[in-house]
């Protein structure tokens, strides 16, 4: 409580309220609202209250798809045990050296907050000692049980102690959740945070036309439309992010590459100065979709199309936060018209069509 004063943490939000209780009583959950409504902390609270501090063995193990994210969470559980003075934590976190991942397993940990493929790597070393495990929680948990990582979060799963809580939180689920819930959850409470019409952000939706030789210039002519200070954009590939990454530098815009074959502290570099403003734009695959929370963001760009609708929600959904307005631009080339239909329907928002003139970046 004196974390949470400190914090200025006043009131709860909407998921706050109704899983906070339920997770203190010991209930499975799926818990689901939309991003940026406060889930992190409604897990993190009542999982730090439960922990044991004089037992020196992993009670709480989260789960996050990216490292971006787990670096995210660690720092929410870092603020609220501020005066749990003996905590000790770790994140499993790949793409950094094991070794001080195992000092500090060794030393003994009550939370561990982890990506699926290191966590699975300390755990079949024999390292991480779950027999005392209490809770599992899995942020974005729709990704984390996508087919990706299935294979991972089955082992994992597998082998954790049949008793223990299991929490799924996500912005977005699909129908094959509930097949999931019932192998890996018990007794378990559904709780949906519905947006009220009049608490929507505002992200205004505009879509251009365009076949993939022209999308680069696309992309210009989107930039010079919907100036920005603070633009993220979304590829399907790494191939695509580097091209981009190249013509920006190219024309000295301030901005930066985030995919998945770039070490570490070159990923960690790159979030932590788009979240500082000194880039200008942030060229990224999905692997920034969850995790970036930058109240700053003004313009999200779609060079590509998702794959999925529950994809695309998560992309825009960076932008948009806190009371803020936001922008949200796609390009579609003809084949993916159906699927821009698909969305507009998901969403309830009927993209607006826009075609700029000016194809100069400056």
């Amino acid at each position: 409580m004196r974390a949470l004063k400190q914090l200025n943490f006043t009131e709860m939000t909407d998921i706050q309220a109704r899983c906070i209780p339920a997770i203190r009583a010991g209930r499975d959950l799926i818990a689901q609202s939309k991003t940026g409504s406060g889930k992190t902390a409604g897990f993190v609270i009542p999982a730090l209250e439960k922990i044991d501090l004089n037992k020196s063995h992993p009670q709480i193990l989260i789960m996050c798809p990216t490292r971006e994210l787990c670096e995210q969470v660690s720092k929410e559980c870092l603020k609220f045990s501020k005066y749990l003075t003996n905590l000790r934590s770790v994140a499993l976190i790949g793409g950094q050296p094991s070794q001080p991942q195992i000092n500090t397993l060794l030393k003994g940990v009550h939370l561990i907050i982890g990506t699926p493929g290191r966590t699975l790597e300390h755990l079949r070393s024999g390292l991480i000692d779950v027999t005392q495990l209490q809770t599992l929680i899995l942020d974005e948990a729709d990704r984390l049980l996508e087919v990706g990582f299935a294979e991972e979060m089955r082992a994992i799963i597998d082998a954790l102690p049949k008793d223990r809580q299991t929490l799924f939180f996500s912005a977005t689920f699909p129908p094959s959740m509930d097949e999931l819930s019932e192998r890996y959850q018990k007794n378990v409470e559904r709780i949906t945070i519905k947006e009220p019409e009049n608490s929507k952000p505002m992200i205004q939706q505009f879509v251009y036309n365009a076949e993939k030789p022209e999308k680069l210039v696309t992309l210009i002519k989107i930039l010079k439309k919907h100036p920005s200070n603070c633009t993220l954009v979304f590829c399907r590939t790494k191939m695509t992010v580097n091209e981009i990454g190249k013509m920006l530098k190219d024309a000295n815009i301030s901005s930066r590459i985030l995919h998945a074959d770039l070490q570490q502290a070159d990923r960690e570099q790159a979030t932590s100065m788009f979240r500082d403003g000194k880039l200008q734009i942030l060229v990224a695959t999905d692997v920034a979709a969850r995790g970036l929370d930058i109240a700053r963001l003004q313009l999200v760009i779609n060079f590509d199309l998702p794959p999925s609708t529950d994809t695309y929600i998560h992309r825009i959904g960076r932008t948009g936060r806190a009371g803020r307005n936001g922008v949200a631009v796609s390009i579609a080339t003809e084949y993916e018209i159906p699927l821009v239909a698909e969305i507009e329907a998901a969403t309830g928002t009927k993209m607006i069509r826009e075609k700029p003139t000016s194809t100069k970046l400056t």
